[in-house]
Formats: structure tokens, sequence, C-alpha cells
């Protein structure tokens, strides 16, 4: 049942990056550009300035590369731990679960990376790949630290 539901959660976790990944440019600018508006936005109320909207929209501009490639990193850190989580439900030692959860997790970006190359104004690049790839190691060293934490 295990194997059922972690396995369930990456492919399920897989379409979602999947189906961001298909979004065209217009499309994923404007997610992005949004999430980048309230984030400006938020940090407007809480340090109690008064921006005009074209100040906010200026600030979300400059902070919508940050936010991008952020959400990558976190997409894949997640996945990540994901396929750890499932990988444990087999025999691996440690070091190959994690050296296998990490080809995966790197695998998948490149196969995203090639996806792109398909839908309208995206193009696959070779640098996403290795932002993704930085989020997978981040995800999986973060859930190994959190294992060693509380194994003392």
């Amino acid at each position: 049942m295990k194997k059922f539901l972690t396995g369930a959660l990456v492919l399920g976790w897989m379409a979602v990056i999947f189906a961001f990944s298909a979004q065209d440019a217009v499309e994923s600018s404007q997610t992005s550009q949004s999430v980048s508006y309230r984030i400006a936005e938020l940090k407007n109320r809480l340090m109690g300035q008064e921006k005009t909207e074209d100040q906010l929209l200026k600030q979300a501009e400059r902070m919508q590369l940050v936010i991008r490639k952020g959400a990558h990193m976190s997409e894949y850190g997640l996945l990540a731990v994901l396929l750890i989580f499932h990988l444990e439900c087999y025999d691996f030692n440690g070091r190959k679960k994690f050296l296998l959860a990490l080809g995966l997790a790197v695998c998948y970006a490149a196969s995203d990376e090639f996806h792109q190359l398909f839908v309208p104004g995206r193009a696959g690049r070779f640098v996403d790949v290795c932002i993704d790839s930085s989020g997978s190691l981040a995800g999986l060293l973060l859930y190994e630290g959190i294992v060693l934490f509380r194994k003392k």
C-alpha cells in the first residue's frame, strides 16, 4: 500500500510539473508576474509602505526572475524528496537511494526542458536543468539533515 501511495504522489507531482511546463510563454509569464505582484503587495503592507500601483508593478518585475527560478528549485526539491520516500519502499542502502532519487529527478528535469522545446514561446535550457537539479540536491540534503537530526 505504501508503494502505491508514494508512487502516486511522485507521479502526481510530475504531472503538476508537466502542466506548468506546458503553459505557453505568455501564460507562464502571467503566472509568475501574478505571484511576484502578490509578494510585492504583501511586502508593501507588512513594511507599512505606501507604494503606488506603478511602483508595485516595477518591484514585481524586478523580483520575477528570482521567483521563477526559486519555484523551479522548490518543485524539484519536493520531487526529489517524494522520490526518496518512494525508494524507501525498496531495499536500497542510504547512499544508493539518495543517488537514485537525485538521478531520477535530474532525468525528469532534462525531460521537462526537452518537453518545453515543443511549447510555444518556451525553450529548453541546460541552465534550467542545472537549476532544477540543484533544487533536487537541496531538497535531498534538507531531508537527510532532518533524518540525522531526528536520530540524535
